[in-house]
């Protein structure tokens, strides 16, 4: 009897000591497996047009009352700074703001416009202008920005987009102040 327990138990101990490693599988493997996920990824390669630095001004041809999300912004210059504000439409960030604390120096933005950042400047102020409202002039194009009354770091705001040939375009969001 027990050697009819013992052969059972000795086949399975070489079997498993003579098994090779099974490999190790990555999440794409296992999302296949289980039928989530479908082809790998592709990694979507850098377009140069939407480069992370700003002009003073805008691209040829472009709409300059349609502001777009700003996407990389890394490498953009809006001086020095006490404080900033953002606009926020849903879950896009179309407008960028930055202010020192002396109100004698003006503000910049930069705002997404033909698929180049551009650069617009605010009037003299400083951060509380720029926390309470304001304008800011590119080349071509006036954008302004009127939060709801009130001291609250984020507020709901109209921003107001003109060209040069008076079309307009207006954007409800969240101004957003630090």
């Amino acid at each position: 009897m027990m050697r009819r327990l013992i052969l059972p138990f000795a086949t399975l101990a070489l079997v498993a000591c003579s098994s090779e490693p099974v490999p190790q599988e990555n999440a794409e493997d296992f999302a296949s497996r289980i039928g989530e996920g479908g082809p790998p990824a592709v990694a979507t390669p850098v377009d140069a047009d939407k480069a992370s630095t700003a002009s003073a001004v805008p691209p040829a041809g472009a709409d300059l009352t349609q502001l777009e999300k700003l996407g990389d912004i890394g490498d953009v210059d809006l001086g020095p700074r006490a404080g900033g504000c953002t606009l926020m439409v849903g879950s896009s960030e179309l407008l960028l703001a930055g202010a020192p604390g002396d109100d004698a120096i003006p503000g910049k933005a930069v705002v997404r416009l033909g698929d180049s950042l551009t650069i617009a400047d605010a009037a003299a102020g400083g951060i509380d202008a720029l926390k309470s409202g304001t304008s800011f002039k590119g080349e071509g194009f006036t954008v302004t920005v009127a939060p709801e009354a009130g001291t609250a770091a984020s507020r709901p705001a109209t921003v107001t987009v003109r060209d040069a040939a008076g079309k307009t375009q207006s954007y409800s969001g969240k101004w957003t102040c630090s």
